[in-house]
């Protein structure tokens, strides 16, 4: 009895904060040679202040009715980056029907752009309350302010403000 060798074919990935994730080129690649005969359809849409795509991908064109997804992307745009916003809107839709279809690495359905942005979003948030938190310790007129506000804080956020919460328990140690 013959066993049949299965071979699993392995998406080129890139390492982005710790995750491995499989740029859109990649996943085109490697759709184009699992669907010879599949299609990659996009369309823009585009108004004075954003940029929409749609993609539309079918496995195989002589079979309509072979698996097909859709993904979609918008952006708003100024003057200045109108192009690249093209084609990064362009990228984005279709690396999300990509993903529709299983041509991801793991599952995700985000571009690395998003995936990035969406780190630096959570980063530049996470500096605002840092900065929120540290101006609440400093305004703080007493000890017992301070370690009410303290107490409220959580774990994580007392290992980001440490430092200023000393400094000012020094402060009013030293007024006392």
């Amino acid at each position: 009895m013959l066993k049949e060798k299965v071979i699993m074919k392995k998406t080129a990935t890139i390492d982005l904060k710790g995750k491995a994730y499989a740029q859109v080129k990649d996943r085109i690649k490697e759709f184009r040679a699992d669907n010879p005969n599949g299609d990659i359809i996009t369309t823009p849409t585009i108004t004075d202040t954003a940029i929409v795509f749609k993609a539309y991908i079918l496995k195989d064109k002589a079979n309509p009715a072979s698996a097909s997804a859709t993904g979609h992307s918008m952006a708003k745009v100024s003057e200045k980056n109108v192009e690249k916003q093209f084609e990064k809107q362009e990228t984005i839709a279709v690396g999300r029907a990509l993903a529709l279809l299983g041509y991801a690495s793991d599952g995700e359905i985000a571009s690395s752009e998003e995936m990035e942005e969406f780190q630096e979003y959570q980063q530049e948030k996470q500096a605002e309350v840092i900065m929120e938190v540290t101006e609440a310790i400093g305004n703080c007129q007493s000890l017992d302010e301070l370690k009410t506000l303290w107490s409220s804080l959580s774990g994580e956020m007392k290992a980001l403000v440490k430092t200023a919460q000393e400094a000012k328990k020094l402060q009013l140690n030293e007024n006392s």
